[in-house]
């Protein structure tokens, strides 16, 4: 009777000691410092747009934390990948690319191209024109296989945004007077080949629009056979 009255003291007792270590562990993991990141729920293939699907937020230790991690969803949300990022690793600043941080190719919109074409002065709108803003295209031809060589301009786009003034890419924080011999479009597929022809057979003339006009005008062409129609214009 004593041997079965000590052996169950011998219970009791061990499972007190074993309920208090394991509070106390978990006190003290409750006590640990803890921050949201970001983490990468599944493999990120290079040049990837990140989606919410791909990533959460966990709370980690801070003594785990990288510097450069992204502590928002809004942050992740839409980046894109730079290179691989495997499921499980906390999402780096360094490793995506945002609209403001991006390099050049990045920040192109999707579904285009950007494509460069040769301005000066005068037809480059005496160096106004300005990385985000929208421009019109002209291209006067004068070639003897296009309408029998008779000059004629059209306006082969409208509304195309300016990516880049020469070398700049960023918006000045004061407006002024640029030189350049080049701006980059934002264009689709199809407007960069008639670009394209275009340089090759005609000349350039950039008309710098509005940035509160987005209207497209319907438009034919201008030359010798509707010069009068310049009163109606």
């Amino acid at each position: 009777m004593v041997a079965v009255i000590f052996g169950l003291l011998t219970v009791f007792f061990l499972n007190y000691y074993l309920q208090t270590l394991t509070s106390g562990e978990a006190q003290a993991r409750a006590a640990v410092a803890r921050t949201e990141v970001v983490v990468v729920k599944n493999t990120i293939p290079a040049h990837t747009r990140i989606t919410a699907e791909m990533v959460v937020l966990e709370p980690l230790p801070v003594d785990v934390v990288h510097p450069e991690s992204i502590k928002n969803m809004e942050e992740a949300v839409g980046s894109i990948s730079c290179s691989e990022i495997i499921a499980g690793e906390q999402l780096l600043a360094a490793r995506i690319s945002t609209g403001g941080q991006a390099g050049f190719a990045y920040r192109i919109p999707e579904k285009q191209r950007a494509v460069s074409l040769p301005v000066n002065e005068v037809t480059g709108v005496s160096g106004f024109i300005a990385p985000g803003d929208k421009v019109d295209v002209l291209v006067t031809y004068a070639d003897p296989e296009i309408n029998d060589g008779a000059t004629i301009t059209y306006t082969v786009i409208q509304n195309a945004l300016v990516m880049a003034a020469g070398a700049a890419t960023r918006v000045s924080k004061q407006e002024e007077q640029q030189a350049v011999n080049a701006v980059t479009l934002a264009v689709t597929p199809g407007q960069a080949e008639v670009l394209a022809y275009a340089l090759q057979k005609g000349s350039f003339y950039f008309a710098l629009r509005s940035p509160v006009d987005e209207e497209t005008v319907k438009l034919d062409y201008y030359g010798a056979n509707n010069l009068a129609t310049f009163k109606e214009r």
